[in-house]
Order: structure tokens, then C-alpha cells, then sequence
């Protein structure tokens, strides 16, 4: 009885049930103290810290899922994924390679990253509402919806690129072939929820309830509150004129306010990058890299082809791309860190702001749109490698009668809806992966290509959700440019561009101005 409460304690509560736990939990938190106070005393640049954080935690866990030779199946999942007989019953087998006290240790890596990601994601919805409303109650700023179709159009061609280019590159190295794909353990009750239809899209946008997008990831919702406030201020402006700058002082407070609880959780983010890293590859099954590289790889060719491909957008911009990149890099390695656009948005908004120097009205506006519709990495690539994995994985399958070109073309059509449909939705590639092969008409097909695409999710996701990032941040940039939002002490642009940008900016200021003394006269 007492050995029993003895192993309740170690193993359940302090989860440290053997000798092996308590020695690598020892030397990980040993690691990360000594990491801070080295941080504390040498003053490297901030992306250099996170930098070595990042391999610091990618050595670490290479070396405890090396000791195990790499096991197929993983060291952390006590189960193995539940399968489905020709009979249609679920069978759930033990994981021969589990180890309890790697299992214990990863609880205790994930402790400065879900410190850090809890942080930043508690301060998501307020950098959100406050951000928007700030851009909408400004006197005579009437360029926010502007710079959000502008915004739209450029992550939708992100988007749209992305699944070009890697449904070809998956169709021209046969991604599929190899994979037996067959509908003979798919079963169709087992398919998630589907992508919703657009018209209902739009109107959920809409909240019906004021509280309920602050409590989940519902980012534009929580959007047009802002915006409905924030222009209610500014209208009211006219004849309060005392009250309504009182609360726009007082939001401007709270911006402040925010944006110094982020910095502080954005001290630990080295040692986050650390625990993030580290836990990434002791809890995946890297050893199932032999039969599942072949698609992983075509995803992570993916996503460095569209990172090419924002850099292009940079460069055709006349946007210095180098100084650009040591700016913003910090970006993508956040996004690719936590797995979460949402835990990314503060610090991009911060980055883009403060470092890159951009107008408060397009980082505002565009960056919490990037976190929920058209994602460069979860809906381009992602349903360029499902697509052309089933194309060329299921070769007998009747819907090869419609030919390459016709399926290619409504593929594209449907990523590019689904794209705006999966915003704040969590498992958002996997709901895609459904909503894009519904559209289709191949939901059917979905549990196969899952059995698959769902195995790499999570190496996947790091990849994807830096891409994510990245694209909202690119596109940001070159919508800013367009407006003449970039501030004279910005080091991305020429001395001449950013003399142009005071042309453009004094233009757009005198249009405004003559369109609203004509409301005015009216």
C-alpha cells in the first residue's frame, strides 16, 4: 500500500519515478539556468539567444532519442495510433518502445514552453482589440479597409502559389507511389467536421455574443468589435470631442501597458525556444522519418520554395531584403517554435512596429488577419502535399476519370475557399485536409490520406506555421509600402524610397481629406 502511494507521488505528482528521470530533468533545468545566467552576463543580440536556445534543445533531444536508436514509434506515446480493420473494429495497441521516465522528462521540458506560450496567447486577444481599435477611432483614418483588401488579395496569392508548386513538385516525384493508398480500412463516420460553406463564414464573423472571442482563438470576430467601437468613437468624436479622446489616451495606456507584459514573458522565449525544441524530438517519432520522409520532405520543400518566394516579393518591392530578414527572422523562428500564429502574433506586431518601423494602421490591420486566413504553409502547402499524395498514391481510384488538369483546377479553387474558412479553428490542417478533399467529393479518401499526412503532423506543423508567420509579416511590408506607412527611420528602404513614401503618404492624406470635406459639405 505504501509502495503504491510512493509511486502515486513520483510518478503522478512530482513525475519523477526513476533514477534515469531525475538525472535528465537535473541536468535539462541545470542547462537552463546556466543558459540564463549567461545570458545575463555576455549581452548577445536577441535572435542570437534564441538561437542557441533553439540548438541547444535540438542537441538534447537528438541525444535521448539516440540512446533508443530512434524507435519508430516513439518514446513518450504509451499507445500506439488506433487502427481500423477491413471489419471496420478499432484496434489500439501498447507502444513496445515507451519509456516512462522520457514521458516524465517531457513534462518537465514543457515547463518553460507552455509558461511562455500560456503568456503570450493570454495576451492575444487584448493586443488584438486594442490594436484595432486604436487604427479605427483615429481621426480621419479611413485607409483600413484598403489596406485590408490589399492585405486579402496578397495572402490569398501567397496562398494560391503555395499549393501550385507543391502539388507539381508531389505529382512530378510521385509522392503517393509506395503508399497503397485503398479505401479498405477507411471508415466514413470517422471524418471531422468539414469546412463550412462561405456564406456562413461571413456572417459568424459577426459575433453574436461580445464576450465569447475573447475566450477562444476567434481573432476577426474579436476584430470587428474592435472596429465597430473603434468607428463608433470616432464618429462620436464630433460632437464629445473631450470624452472621446479621453478614451482613446486611456487605450493608448493599455497598448503600453501590454505590450511590457510581453517583453517580459519575451525574456524567457530563449530558454521557451529551449524546452519547445527539445520536446519537439524527444515526444515525435523520428524513427517513422524512414517510411513517411518521402512526403515530409516534399512539405518542407514546400514551404523553403514560398519562403523563396516572399523573399522574391521583397526584393520586386525594392525592400532591402538582408536588413529585412535581421529584422523580422525572429518572426519565423517564433512561428516555428511554439506551432501557433495566435502566440506569434504579439511579437510580430511588436517586431514590425518598433523594429521595422512600420505604421500602427497596416501592422494592426493586416498582421491578426495573417493568423487566420490565407496561411501560406497550413492551407497552401498543406493541400498541395494531400492533393498530390492522393493523386498519385490512389492510381486505380475512379476519380482519376476527370483527368490531372480538371482535378488540379478544382483543388485549387477549393484550397483557396477552404484557406478562408479555417480561421480559429484548433487542428486547423486537419480540418483542411478534410474541407479540401470534401470539396472534392473524396471525403471518403480522407481516412487514408490521413493515416499518412496525420503521422508527420506535428515534425509538419513547426515548418508550417513559420511559413504562417512569415507570409503575414512579408505581405504587412509590401501592403505598408504601397500606403507610404513606412517611418523615415526605417533601414528596409532607400533614402529615395523613403522620400517617396512621404509623396505617397501626403497624396493619400489629401484625397482623404477632400472626400471628407465633401461628405461634410453634403
Amino acid at each position: 500500500m505504501q509502495q503504491e502511494k510512493t509511486n502515486v507521488l513520483l510518478d503522478k505528482f512530482l513525475a519523477i519515478g526513476s533514477w534515469q528521470a531525475a538525472i535528465a530533468v537535473i541536468v535539462f533545468i541545470g542547462i537552463q539556468i546556466g543558459l540564463w545566467f549567461t545570458f545575463k552576463k555576455f549581452k548577445f543580440k536577441f535572435i542570437y539567444r534564441v538561437l542557441i536556445g533553439l540548438v541547444i534543445g535540438l542537441v538534447f533531444g537528438i541525444i535521448i532519442q539516440a540512446v533508443y536508436k530512434f524507435p519508430q514509434n516513439g518514446l513518450v506515446n504509451e499507445k500506439l495510433p488506433t487502427t481500423i480493420t477491413k471489419d471496420g473494429v478499432q484496434q489500439t495497441q501498447t507502444n513496445p518502445n515507451f519509456k516512462l521516465w522520457v514521458y516524465q522528462l517531457d513534462i518537465w521540458i514543457s515547463l518553460a514552453k507552455n509558461i511562455f506560450i500560456n503568456g503570450i496567447l493570454l495576451l492575444a486577444a487584448p493586443v488584438v482589440f486594442i490594436a484595432i481599435f486604436r487604427v479605427t477611432s483615429k481621426k480621419g483614418n479611413k485607409n483600413v479597409g484598403r489596406i485590408s483588401l490589399k492585405g486579402v488579395g496578397l495572402l490569398l496569392l501567397n496562398t494560391a502559389f503555395a499549393f501550385v508548386i507543391t502539388f507539381w513538385l508531389g505529382y512530378l516525384i510521385k509522392v503517393g507511389s509506395g503508399s497503397g493508398l485503398s479505401l479498405d480500412h477507411s471508415i466514413v463516420k470517422n471524418i471531422p467536421k468539414e469546412t463550412q460553406p462561405l456564406p456562413k463564414i461571413v456572417w459568424e464573423y459577426l459575433p453574436n455574443n461580445f464576450i465569447q472571442p475573447w475566450l477562444g482563438s476567434m481573432v476577426i470576430p474579436l476584430m470587428v468589435i474592435a472596429g465597430l467601437i473603434g468607428n463608433s468613437v470616432k464618429i462620436l468624436s464630433k460632437k464629445k470631442p473631450v470624452e472621446m479622446d479621453a478614451i482613446r489616451k486611456g487605450m493608448d495606456v493599455a497598448w503600453n501597458i501590454v505590450i511590457s507584459v510581453l517583453m517580459t514573458f519575451m525574456k524567457i522565449m530563449p530558454l521557451a525556444v529551449m524546452s519547445m525544441i527539445a520536446s519537439s524530438v524527444i515526444s515525435k517519432p523520428i524513427g517513422a522519418l524512414a517510411t513517411i520522409g518521402k512526403v515530409l520532405g516534399l512539405g518542407y520543400l514546400g514551404l523553403t520554395i514560398s519562403l523563396i518566394f516572399l523573399t522574391l516579393l521583397l526584393f520586386i518591392n525594392k525592400i532591402n531584403v538582408i536588413t529585412w530578414w535581421k529584422l523580422s527572422f525572429k518572426i519565423l523562428i517564433q512561428g516555428f517554435a511554439t506551432q501557433s500564429s495566435n502566440a506569434t502574433l504579439p511579437m510580430s506586431i511588436e517586431t514590425l512596429k518598433d523594429e521595422v518601423k512600420i505604421d500602427d494602421s497596416a501592422v494592426s490591420t493586416i498582421a491578426p488577419l495573417s493568423t487566420t486566413m490565407g496561411l501560406m504553409g497550413c492551407a497552401g502547402v498543406q493541400s498541395g502535399v494531400i492533393t498530390s499524395l492522393l493523386w498519385t498514391g490512389a492510381a486505380n481510384a475512379s476519380f482519376h476519370s476527370m483527368g490531372l488538369l480538371t482535378f488540379f483546377i478544382l483543388a485549387f479553387f477549393i484550397t483557396l475557399i477552404a484557406s478562408l474558412g479555417i480561421s480559429g479553428i484548433p487542428a486547423t490542417a486537419t480540418v483542411l485536409t478534410s474541407g479540401v478533399l470534401s470539396g472534392l467529393g473524396l471525403s471518403v479518401w480522407f481516412a487514408p490520406v490521413y493515416a499518412i499526412v496525420g503521422s508527420l503532423d506535428a515534425l509538419f506543423d513547426m515548418g508550417r506555421t513559420g511559413v504562417n508567420v512569415t507570409s503575414g509579416a512579408v505581405v504587412t511590408t509590401i501592403v505598408a509600402k504601397t500606403e507610404g506607412l513606412i517611418g523615415e527611420d526605417s533601414t528596409i528602404l532607400s533614402k529615395q524610397q523613403l522620400e517617396r513614401q512621404k509623396i505617397i503618404k501626403e497624396k493619400k492624406s489629401k484625397k482623404e481629406m477632400q472626400e471628407t470635406q465633401k461628405i461634410e459639405a453634403k
